[in-house]
């Protein structure tokens, strides 16, 4: 892949970089509908900045890479149920081997 299709995601303060095409594998999505014509894209760093939990965007990336959802064990529910929302996922997509600690905090 050429740099082209690469995207670079400032979350709180740490980058992470991916291709297009992983982030368009889960439709209808924040991260599936990345445009330069956002406000939070820096055309001078060539990146899109979030103001949101750097950890657990770590998963979700993780999730769009492998098509896996895993919950980190190191945050509560409730604010993994609110990024999951910020980024437009389902929380049902969680995988069974978490499924138990994550839904215990309701």
């Amino acid at each position: 892949m050429d740099s082209e299709h690469r995207v670079i995601l400032n979350v709180g303060g740490i980058r992470h970089e991916t291709y297009t095409h992983v982030l368009k594998k889960i439709p209808a999505t924040r991260l599936s509908r990345l445009t330069p014509n956002l406000a939070n894209y820096d055309p001078v760093l060539n990146e899109y900045f979030f103001d949101r939990h750097p950890g657990v965007f770590s998963m979700i990336l993780n999730y769009y890479r492998t098509g896996k959802l895993h919950y980190p064990t190191n945050v509560c529910g409730p604010l993994f149920e609110e990024e999951l929302e910020f980024w437009g996922l389902d929380a049902n997509q969680v995988e069974p081997c978490c499924w138990m600690t994550y839904t215990s905090h309701r």
